[in-house]
């Protein structure tokens, strides 16, 4: 009898599915190798590329960039026109080579190709795209962002991760994502509270979440003692996961900048040392947190570096206000009479 291309494929899934559990890979690689071959024979292309794609995941776990690089190459001819130019009609399986090449970029640390091929994938539209590789690639989208400290653009990209790691059912993933997506906010001093929406309530009884959810709200309220205990208390795995523990120096900074901003607004003069004492840092640092709430425009200070005091000019704070509101009134009062004047104009007789 002969044989369907669905039942072809299901024995060959399963074969290599098993195969897959053996630890020596050359022998793997040969039965893939042979596999490959005879699809190619039998021009079974779409069980051909999913085949690639399983042994181009293998290479991927096992960090063999050159035969990832080689095999992503080749996925990718399958899916481009005569001309070189991407296969639009082949939505799908340009998300899936795109998913493995931003995967490759991150482990390789190639941002400029990241950059370059990022934005072809947010604009391929397909009704069947597999959100699998969606969440990775808005997963590393997400990374990228970050890198560059666009914090904002990553929190966005880490929710989208989130969801689609949740439409998949690996809930231990979309931790992880909602993880980040906490991270995010909190560096982007966004208002917008991620445990509002209805697909993180799912999770807010986890440990590890019920942390995140603390530590944001620690960090709202500028406590820096509760952030402190909530990073360091090794039962919350906060700090176990890297790429947070990268982001660490950002977050109490930002959480340092807004406790000295509050500190200082009752003073005219105040010393260096003891505002040091209060968010528990050197002198050095502190001197660089004021001049970047200087230089922002946050507070109208002079840093005496020599006496060791910040002198705060209220004075001048107080007159911008005050012309603020003046230039407010006046910009109000002109636009009522601009209303009068029109109205006395339609009640005159023609």
């Amino acid at each position: 009898p002969q044989v369907t291309r669905n039942d072809a494929s299901e024995a060959i899934n399963a074969v290599l599915d098993s195969a897959s559990s053996a630890s020596d890979m050359s022998k793997l690689e040969t039965i893939y190798e042979l596999t490959l071959d005879a699809l190619q024979a039998t021009s079974n292309q779409r069980l051909w590329f999913s085949t690639s794609v399983k042994l181009a995941k293998l290479h991927l776990e096992r960090s063999d960039i050159h035969k990832l690089q080689r095999l992503i190459r080749a996925l990718h001819r399958a899916c481009q026109n005569t001309d070189g130019s991407d296969d639009l009609s082949k939505g799908s399986q340009l998300l899936e080579v795109y998913a493995l090449e931003i995967q490759m970029c991150t482990i390789t640390k190639n941002s400029l190709r990241m950059k370059e091929i990022y934005p072809r994938t947010i604009n391929l539209t397909s009704a069947v795209a597999d959100p699998r590789n969606i969440a990775v690639i808005r997963e590393s989208g997400g990374k990228m962002y970050m890198a560059e400290k666009k914090w904002e653009a990553a929190y966005n990209e880490f929710f989208e991760a989130f969801k689609n790691y949740q439409e998949t059912g690996n809930s231990s993933r979309a931790k992880v994502m909602l993880k980040y997506v906490v991270l995010a906010n909190m560096l982007a001093l966004s208002d917008i509270n991620p445990f509002d929406s209805r697909e993180a309530k799912v999770y807010q009884d986890d440990p590890e979440i019920s942390a995140m959810a603390n530590l944001r709200s620690a960090f709202e309220q500028n406590d820096v003692s509760t952030v402190d205990k909530l990073l360091t208390n090794p039962s919350y795995k906060i700090l176990s996961d890297p790429f947070i523990r990268t982001y660490l120096e950002d977050l109490l900074r930002n959480i340092r900048l807004q406790v000295l901003q509050n500190l200082i607004r009752p003073y005219r003069c105040i010393s260096l040392d003891f505002l040091s004492k209060e968010i528990n840092v050197d002198i050095e640092e502190v001197t660089s947190l004021l001049v970047q709430l200087i230089m922002d425009s946050k507070i109208e200070a002079k840093i005496d570096g020599v006496e060791g005091f910040l002198h705060i000019d209220t004075q001048n704070s107080e007159d911008n206000t005050r012309f603020a509101n003046i230039t407010r009134w006046a910009d109000l009062l002109d636009k009522v009479h601009n209303g009068l004047i029109q109205k006395l104009t339609h009640m005159q007789p023609s």
